[in-house]
């Protein structure tokens, strides 16, 4: 027995002598901030892109990958989320309102070296409103007019008052020369585009992208900016937050992006990490569909009923999903402005909300006459006789939406309503929310600072667009239009609110809970990161890339362009490699054994 012993001993110490110092020799890098060396900053994320292309993004990568490579005409600011130059130095407007000129900085270029002038950003508002992409066509009201005078003034010309330019338009500027080759294209072959490598005007680009495993982003040279510290950015996709959190501590990445609540406590006290609590800017959504985006969406007819939507949102239990799901570091939901649009946001008074009250929403289905006639626990709609069975798919991708849905399925269960649950990715919910083929989803919706773009979403018009599931309301479309043709915030206000409540209490989906969003990094490694919007804003971009730009590594740190260890999946091989040998080595002795005696 203690020869076998012996021998494994000595079989995991001779692997060790092979296999450890060259794990530290890439664990241990030289100091390439002195050095001269490739400095790369490494991502941890939990959600690969869907998609490289700007006109098709979707999910939250493709708009990290998006902001960090392209430019908008005007930025959000680090501080307020309110316009700050970007190309364009500002824009002024006329004194009614509907003439903007915007002026835009000198000598801009693009990645590729091509000259950026203001025919790029008029070309890219008008292949917008040519194909009126649902990301972006809300941003353009009023039948606007381009023109360039010359190469750094564009004029935005509207047949109505608008403040439009100055919201500022989330709409990524292109370049023409890449990109008017699709101008006469249909929608489908322009999201379809490839765009790796890209050509941009940020100060990184992208240059490739595996996916399932990631995507990696250079320093451009040509960034109109300060340059970057930063020369690589390698994003890396884990399967499972544990490996991405065990990675961080490892120091095989130096940041990780969204980090589940239930695993912050095993972040927070690490040494060398410091984590970074997000105020809540997105919302965990529970929109139900009421058809119309294609053939295959048959949605439950019973959804179009007012009484059954209240019922489901009376019977969701907010606080539970926001104690269980998020470990408090959530607050119930309400209404579709998140709170971080302080200003706009509409918090609905706790005597006027929906109260959880499971007993109220079975009465209300029972006076309705949605009975359960067969005494399977399932209720039965009166006019179709169709059962109250709900086909839910639910964002894996999103983090909280599968673990609600999962509560989801027990407090509807209590009021004789069955959810069928169905996790899949990003990639997959957009398959479902594009066909129609499902009753209800549990996803996500952010928004931007300013609210028009949040509830344009909910108008008739973006059927088969940007809504969840086409509900449609000519009430609500007209508030919509009001509130977007009044110019003085304080006259707005009201109307925003106003079409928040009307969404409120009409229920297309529910806003199930305001989760904050976390991420973490290593402190020992790179230091100079900026949060927006404020201190407790996001760090990895979700607004604008400036803490990419102001991100250095710390004085005296190690920095290596090089792997940063064995990655645990490598050392799972290795381990298994070992085990192998010592089986193998150990029958090989055992035969000498046998044979000796």
């Amino acid at each position: 027995m203690r020869r076998r012993i012996v021998i494994v001993v000595a079989v995991l110490a001779a692997a060790s002598a092979v296999l450890l110092p060259a794990a530290l020799a890439q664990s241990s890098p030289s100091s390439a901030a002195s050095s001269g060396q490739k400095i790369v900053l490494r991502v941890g994320e939990v959600a690969d892109m869907n998609t490289d292309n700007p006109f098709a993004v979707s999910g939250g990568s493709d708009w990290t990958a998006a902001t960090i490579q392209y430019d908008m005409l005007l930025k959000f600011s680090d501080q307020d989320l309110t316009a700050a130059p970007s190309l364009a130095t500002g824009c002024d407007h006329s004194a009614d309102y509907m003439t903007w000129t915007c002026t835009l900085r000198p000598g801009l270029k693009w990645s590729d070296g091509t000259p950026l002038t203001s025919e790029d950003v008029a070309f890219t508002y008008r292949f917008v409103m040519q194909h009126k992409f649902p990301q972006y066509i809300s941003y353009f009201p009023f039948h606007p007019v381009f023109s360039t005078p010359n190469d750094t003034t564009l004029v935005w010309k509207a047949d109505r008052p608008t403040f439009a330019p100055s919201m500022p338009p989330w709409v990524y500027i292109v370049p023409e020369h890449v990109w008017s080759k699709y101008q006469d294209a249909d929608l489908k072959t322009i999201k379809n585009a490839p765009n790796t490598p890209s050509v941009a005007s940020g100060p990184f680009t992208l240059t490739s992208w595996t996916r399932g495993q990631g995507w990696t982003m250079d320093r451009n040279p040509y960034y109109w900016g300060t340059a970057p510290t930063v020369d690589e950015i390698q994003f890396r996709v884990y399967t499972n937050q544990e490996s991405m959190i065990q990675a961080l501590k490892n120091g095989e990445i130096d940041f990780a992006d969204g980090i589940k609540s239930s695993l912050l406590a095993s972040v927070q006290g690490t040494p060398n990490v410091t984590t970074q609590q997000v105020v809540s800017d997105w919302w965990l959504n529970f929109a139900f569909n009421f058809g119309g985006q294609g053939p295959q969406a048959h949605p439950l007819p019973a959804l179009h009923d007012l009484t059954v939507r209240k019922a489901i949102e009376m019977a969701i239990d907010k606080q539970a999903i926001v104690e269980k799901v998020y470990n408090g570091t959530a607050t119930p939901g309400d209404t579709v402005v998140r709170p971080a649009s302080t200003y706009w946001h509409l918090d609905i008074p706790a005597d006027q909300e929906f109260p959880f009250d499971p007993a109220a929403a079975n009465a209300m289905l029972q006076n309705a006459g949605y009975v359960d006639t067969n005494g399977d626990g399932i209720r039965e709609d009166p006019t179709t006789h169709q059962p109250l069975v709900l086909n839910v798919p639910a964002s894996t991708d999103t983090i909280g939406a599968e673990q609600a849905g999962e509560l989801i399925v027990g407090f509807l269960k209590d009021i004789g309503i069955e959810v069928n649950l169905e996790p899949v990715n990003d990639g997959k919910m957009g398959d479902f929310w594009a066909s129609g083929n499902f009753d209800a989803y549990i996803w996500y919706w952010s928004g931007d600072p300013d609210p028009n773009y949040q509830l344009s979403v909910f108008t008739s018009g973006q059927c088969g667009g940007w809504s969840d599931g086409c509900w449609k309301d000519p009430a609500y479309d007209r508030l919509y239009e009001e509130q977007r043709g009044i110019m003085d915030p304080a006259k707005r206000l009201p109307v925003v609110q106003e079409a928040q409540r009307y969404l409120y209490e009409h229920i297309p989906g529910v806003v199930l809970a305001y989760p904050g969003w976390l991420q973490a990094y290593r402190s020992d490694r790179f230091t100079g990161w900026v949060p927006a919007p404020g201190p407790h804003g996001y760090l990895m971009p979700g607004y604008n890339y400036d803490s990419l730009v102001s991100v250095h590594p710390v004085a005296g740190a190690d920095i290596s362009a090089g792997s940063p260890g064995l990655p645990g999946w490598l050392w799972g091989v290795l381990i298994v490699v070992i085990i192998a040998a010592t089986v193998l080595l150990l029958r090989r002795r055992r035969g000498v054994d046998e044979e000796e005696a």
